[in-house]
């Protein structure tokens, strides 16, 4: 694994750091890596709070890519097509295919987006392995990549860093939010005359 590919990742997580969790951030990261380990896409999934019937949706958050992209899924069913895949990204750990090699429906999703590779990385919230979010999705479509262990090591850094930026980013919006609350119980108390 080349040198460039480590600094990216720390620019990557530098830039995360610095502005959080934003739609550009995400973007320019996840660019910065895909560029660097040489793959076509880069998507970043939501894992959806409200579901249909019997499935749970993740919801197309950002997506970069160096070839003109198929229309990806804006709502990608996990259950029904990540079969035990969720399972182990919802435990924080990556899951990586050649996607010959993938049953169903996921093998045919894929296959429509031009996509031999694939790996997805889970982004989480809370604490160390806490609850999972969402992930990074990196496809090749140029070949059946064999991930390193350098490779996934520097996708689980950046999957790492953008949990840490959504943490974040969490934690200043339910400050703001307290923050909120209290001024506008401190104000009915001085309007009311009480303490």
């Amino acid at each position: 694994m080349s040198l460039e590919a480590f600094t990216k990742v720390s620019e990557a997580s530098k830039l995360l750091v610095e502005q959080g969790f934003s739609a550009q951030a995400v973007l320019g990261a996840i660019e910065l890596v895909g560029r660097a380990l040489g793959v076509d896409r880069a998507v970043v999934y939501e894992n959806g709070s409200s579901t249909t019937p019997g499935r749970r949706l993740s919801v197309l958050r950002s997506v970069w890519g160096v070839a003109p992209t198929t229309p990806l899924l804006q709502t990608f069913p996990l259950k029904d097509q990540m079969t035990g895949w969720v399972e182990v990204l919802s435990r924080g750990q990556p899951v990586w295919e050649v996607v010959r090699n993938i049953p169903g429906s996921m093998k045919v999703n894929l296959e429509a987006q031009g996509v031999q590779s694939v790996l997805l990385c889970p982004i989480s919230v809370g604490t160390l392995n806490g609850q999972w979010w969402g992930f990074l999705r990196l496809d090749d479509c140029q070949k059946e990549r064999r991930w390193t262990s350098e490779e996934l090591n520097i996708v689980k850094t950046l999957s790492r860093s953008l949990s840490n930026a959504l943490r974040q980013d969490l934690r200043r919006e339910a400050l703001a939010q307290t923050r909120s609350d209290l001024e506008a119980m401190m104000m009915r108390c001085a309007a009311t005359g009480t303490r």
